[in-house]
C-alpha cells in the first residue's frame, strides 16, 4: 500500500483553488489587454501584466513548497519587516508619489513595486502568529490592547503615506482573523465604537490643523471630496464625481450580454479613467454585460468556497488564521472595488484581485494562493522545504 509521503506532491494540491485562480488570471489578462489596446504604450503595459503573472507564479510555487508552520513564532522579525516595507518609500531617493500617496519604491525614476502590497501578507503572518498563541479565546483587555498595538504599526504607517484605501484593507484583514481567532463579540463592539470616535476626532483635528497651517495636514482634500461624492453622487460631476459617473455609464450600457470584447466605448473614447487598474470591472461589465458580471462573481464565489474549505481543514489554528486573513483581504477588496463603481462604497483606488493591472498587486495575490496551497498540502503531513 502506498504511503502518503510516497505519493507525488501534486496529488495533494487543492485543484479547485488552482483551477479557479487560473480562470481569474485568464479573465484578468484578457480584460487588461482589451482595456490597454488603444492606449499609448498599451502593448508594453500588457507585457508587464504578463510578467507580473509569471513572477507571481514563481512566488506562488515557492510559498506552496515552503512549510507555512515555520513562520509561526517569527512575530518580532516579521513586524520589523512589515514596518521597513511600509517605511521604505519614505527613504530619500527611493520613494515615488502616485495619486497623492508616497507609496511606491523607485530607483532612478523607475517604479519597482508598492511595498504596502507584500506588507499585507507579512501582516497576516504576524497577526496569525500572535492570535494563534491565544488558542481560540481572546478576552483579556491586555491581550486585546496588545493585538491592537501590533496592528497599529503597519496601519499607522500606511495612513501616514497617506493611503486610506490600503489602510481599510488592513483593518478588514484584522477583523476577519480576530473573528476566527476567538475575539469575544463585546470586543468587536468596543473596538468598532472606539474606531468611529477616533475617526470623528481625526476629522475634527484635521479641520483645525488645516485652518491653522493653511494646507492639508492629515487628510487630503481629494479624499474628503471623494467621501462627499459618496454621500451625494450628483456633487461635482466633472471633478470628484467624474469617475463614478463614467463607471456607472459603462456598467449600465453593457446591458445583458455586453458590447463585445474590445468594444467598450467608455474605454476606447477615453471617458473611463484608469480602465485597466481601478475600473477594470466597469470595462468587463460594458463588454460582457450582466452575463459576464455573473460569471466573474461566480469565480470569486468559487475562490471563497475553496479558501474556506482550506481554512476549515487546517490541522492547526495558525493555518486557519492565515487562510482567514487572505479570505478577508479578498472579500473586502472585491466588495470595495465593485461597490465603489456602482456607488455603494466610496472611491478609494483599491484594485480588483487577479483582474486589475499591477505587478506587485498580482504577486501578492498569487503568493497568497501559494500560502493556501501550503496549508492544504501540510494537512496531509507532507513536509515542506
Amino acid at each position: 500500500m502506498t504511503r502518503v509521503n510516497e505519493r507525488p506532491r501534486l496529488w495533494f494540491v487543492n485543484w479547485p483553488l488552482v483551477v479557479v485562480s487560473i480562470l481569474l488570471l485568464a479573465a484578468g489578462s484578457v480584460m487588461v489587454q482589451s482595456a490597454t489596446s488603444g492606449m499609448t504604450g498599451g502593448s508594453a503595459l500588457f507585457q508587464r501584466q504578463l510578467l507580473g503573472i509569471g513572477l507571481g507564479g514563481v512566488f506562488m510555487i515557492g510559498a506552496w513548497a515552503f512549510d507555512y508552520r515555520k513562520f509561526q513564532g517569527w512575530t518580532g522579525p516579521l513586524l520589523i519587516l512589515d514596518a521597513l516595507l511600509i517605511l521604505s518609500p519614505k527613504i530619500p531617493g527611493l520613494g515615488s508619489t502616485v495619486n497623492g500617496a508616497t507609496s511606491w519604491l523607485a530607483i532612478g525614476g523607475i517604479r519597482l513595486f508598492q511595498p504596502s502590497e507584500p506588507a499585507k501578507i507579512v501582516t497576516i503572518l504576524v497577526l496569525a502568529s500572535v492570535i494563534a498563541s491565544h488558542k481560540g479565546s481572546i478576552d483579556k483587555p491586555s491581550d486585546v490592547f496588545k493585538l491592537v498595538g501590533i496592528l497599529a504599526v503597519p496601519l499607522g504607517l500606511i495612513l501616514v503615506q497617506p493611503d486610506l484605501g490600503t489602510g481599510m484593507v488592513f483593518v478588514a484583514i484584522a477583523a476577519g482573523m480576530l473573528l476566527i481567532g476567538g475575539l469575544k463579540p463585546r470586543w468587536f463592539a468596543i473596538l468598532g465604537i472606539s474606531a468611529a470616535l477616533l475617526v470623528g476626532a481625526l476629522f475634527g483635528l484635521n479641520s483645525v490643523l488645516d485652518k491653522a497651517l493653511g494646507k492639508d495636514v492629515l487628510i487630503k482634500q481629494y479624499q474628503i471630496d471623494r467621501l462627499m461624492v459618496f454621500v451625494d453622487e450628483t456633487r461635482d460631476p466633472l471633478g470628484a464625481g467624474y469617475n463614478l459617473k463614467q463607471a456607472k455609464i459603462a456598467i449600465g450600457s453593457g446591458e445583458f450580454s455586453g458590447k463585445g470584447l474590445g468594444s467598450s466605448t467608455q474605454t476606447n473614447l477615453r471617458f473611463l479613467p484608469n480602465p485597466h487598474t481601478d475600473f477594470i470591472f466597469a470595462v468587463t461589465a460594458e463588454e460582457f454585460g450582466f452575463f459576464g458580471v455573473i460569471v466573474l462573481l461566480g469565480l470569486y464565489l468559487a475562490l471563497l468556497v475553496a479558501s474556506l474549505s482550506i481554512s476549515a481543514s487546517s490541522r492547526d489554528l495558525f493555518g486557519s488564521l492565515i487562510a482567514a486573513g487572505l479570505i478577508a483581504m479578498w472579500i473586502f477588496q472585491v466588495l470595495e472595488n465593485i461597490g465603489m463603481q456602482i456607488g455603494l462604497m466610496p472611491i478609494t483606488g483599491i484594485p480588483l484581485p487577479f483582474m486589475s493591472f499591477g505587478s506587485s498587486f498580482m504577486v501578492t495575490n498569487m503568493f497568497g494562493i501559494g500560502l493556501l496551497l501550503s496549508v492544504w498540502t501540510r494537512r496531509q503531513g507532507i513536509p515542506g522545504i
